[in-house]
């Protein structure tokens, strides 16, 4: 079944939220607050509207009253679509089910409704997949301005560039943001433009910016811990790395190639990123300039390798 659409509200619609009166939004303003206290929200302008972006587990998320109001569609058209195509949308990837916790925080944020019984968050990919049928004028115009500043990584290089400022030349900060700049002149994106500018701005002078604030990777976001292949083997009793990666193939989870050089390169199959598998850019480049990834696990990956195991010896 495709997404369904409706067509745009007209212009005088009220919001479907209001902010306290100690807090109130200008007319046409979006009602959203980082989840992240210390850390004031960051307002963006989308088709004329300022909408102030949510943030969950440090990445850019969106609720579907957002999408709705952004839209200017009828209020739970969002919602209804995604219902409608649950089975598309990958959770942990595409959106998450936030907690009863997380539900009563960000209620008393104004991102939910007070007494909300459920709270569903869209990620940039889960944000692009529900509103990709919509092809009305209005949709043309915010869809590139959500991916342009609503979703930009421009938020992570800030608090790089903020948190290391205290102990960074002048010269250095600059040469970063200069660097990061190029890299997206460059068609660099994410954390491929991030690593590429600390990599520059550490040759040309010296200073680790990524090394100061003690990051040697930048992992995609998961709601569980990352594990090497090591570290599956002994929470598994014992098994060597090499045993684990050939369990994975065999159960589907990975596949295996070698590179020019004959070393093993592995890429999670679709059986395995709905099992927690992520590429992870490293702080290392190959000969090319491209930073080196790796293949990690979310912790769940140990209790389906144990089940799968067990029922390979049944």
């Amino acid at each position: 079944m495709g997404l369904a659409t409706r067509p745009p509200l007209p212009e005088t619609t009220k919001p479907p939220w209001r902010a306290a009166p100690s807090d109130q939004p200008d007319e046409g303003s979006i009602r959203m607050t980082e989840k992240n206290h210390s850390t004031p929200a960051r307002v963006v302008q989308i088709g004329g509207s300022q909408v102030h972006r949510i943030s969950y587990k440090g990445e850019p998320v969106v609720t579907f009253a957002m999408v709705d109001e952004i839209h200017q569609r009828v209020d739970g058209t969002a919602k209804r679509n995604f219902n409608e195509n649950r089975d598309r949308f990958i959770e942990g990837e595409d959106f998450t089910e936030l907690t009863s916790d997380e539900i009563r925080t960000m209620s008393r944020e104004g991102v939910f409704p007070a007494r909300s019984a459920r709270g569903t968050i869209l990620t940039r990919r889960g944000y692009l997949k529900l509103v990709k049928p919509m092809n009305d004028d209005r949709a043309w115009q915010v869809q590139g301005e959500m991916i342009d500043r609503y979703f930009a990584v421009e938020q992570a290089v800030a608090a790089v560039t903020s948190a290391a400022s205290a102990a960074l030349s002048r010269e250095a900060r600059l040469q970063f943001k200069q660097s990061f700049w190029l890299a997206q002149k460059l068609k660099l994106e994410g954390n491929q433009a991030i690593l590429s500018a600390n990599r520059a701005t550490k040759v040309l002078t010296g200073v680790d910016m990524m090394g100061l604030l003690g990051v040697g990777a930048i992992a995609a976001p998961d709601n569980e811990a990352l594990l090497a292949p090591t570290a599956i083997g002994q929470q598994l009793g014992g098994y060597k790395a090499h045993d684990v990666n050939s369990h994975l193939i065999a159960f589907g989870y990975q596949t295996m190639f070698r590179d020019h050089k004959g070393h093993p390169i592995y890429e999670p199959t679709d059986k395995g990123k709905a099992a927690g598998g992520v590429m992870q850019d490293t702080d290392k480049k190959h000969g090319n300039g491209v930073p080196v990834r790796q293949l990690r696990w979310a912790s769940r990956i140990v209790d389906l390798l144990r089940a799968d195991l067990a029922e390979a010896a049944a």
